[in-house]
């Protein structure tokens, strides 16, 4: 990202606090055009709150966010979803009983403010149809595409999710552990789907398979106990001694 360019998201002095407990303290980072950023950090230290900031689950006690230099710090999560601000949650969202191509045409049709029900024209149907069985494709699954979702292995599971939030075509994508439970060759695949479906596009990247994380992102932010203590590229974080304290004086450099 050149000096000038308006990042892909501005997180700028954000704190939240519940209670007398300081979740996250003046955070500021930057997510460029095109830029992968990897979010690390020991359990409790204010990821996932920063997500649900930023998406607007939550609303910060202080700071803001900036989505394309426009201040969302207080949008409602449907608003920053249609206008490109997508996330995956550790959860699987999608629709169990329903099909792949189903979940996949339903997401498609949400970002264009359809919604979630059927009813609709014929021609926002059919683009929608159209726009699941490219992704299914692309990803390899057009066999899967009539099974019900709960009869998928739990890696193809974690995989529809991702392609559910890829159907809503994000221009900010937000991988909240998309890879936790999967084997080695399972997250390295979902990883890879999501670089090949995903040109273009703006991620950052909860996990913590560091080898994944040092491996895809172009930068690395560290938190601990709610405070940014580095982000830069995953060779400089892996050197990092304040990085390292973070994860118990355990070497980052053996990573990757």
């Amino acid at each position: 990202m050149s000096a000038n360019a308006i990042p892909a998201l501005a997180i700028e002095g954000v704190a939240k606090s519940f209670g007398g407990l300081k979740v996250l303290s003046d955070v500021s980072v930057t997510l460029g055009q095109g830029e992968c950023l990897g979010l690390i950090g020991p359990n409790g230290a204010g990821k996932t709150t920063l997500f649900n900031i930023v998406t607007g689950f939550l609303i910060p006690d202080h700071g803001r966010v900036a989505f394309a230099g426009e201040d969302i710090t207080r949008a409602k999560p449907d608003m920053r979803v249609r206008a490109g601000l997508v996330r995956t949650f550790q959860k699987s969202m999608a629709f169990p009983e329903l099909s792949v191509r189903e979940n996949l045409a339903l997401a498609a049709r949400s970002r264009s403010g359809e919604g979630y029900g059927w009813f609709g024209s014929r021609k926002a149907v059919s683009a929608a149809d159209e726009a699941a069985d490219e992704l299914l494709t692309r990803a390899q699954l057009r066999e899967r595409a009539e099974l019900p979702v709960a009869g998928l292995s739990y890696g193809e599971q974690r995989i529809v999710d991702v392609l559910v939030s890829l159907a809503m075509r994000p221009r900010v994508l937000l991988l909240d552990e998309p890879t936790a439970g999967l084997s080695r060759a399972e997250g390295e695949h979902l990883i890879e789907v999501v670089r090949t479906l995903g040109e273009d596009l703006s991620t950052i990247l909860i996990a913590h398979d560091l080898d994944i994380v040092f491996g895809v992102c172009d930068r690395v932010a560290v938190l601990d106990l709610g405070r940014l203590i580095a982000c830069d590229t995953p060779d400089a974080i892996k050197a990092h001694e304040g990085a390292q304290a973070a994860y118990l004086g355990a070497s980052l450099g053996e990573a990757a």
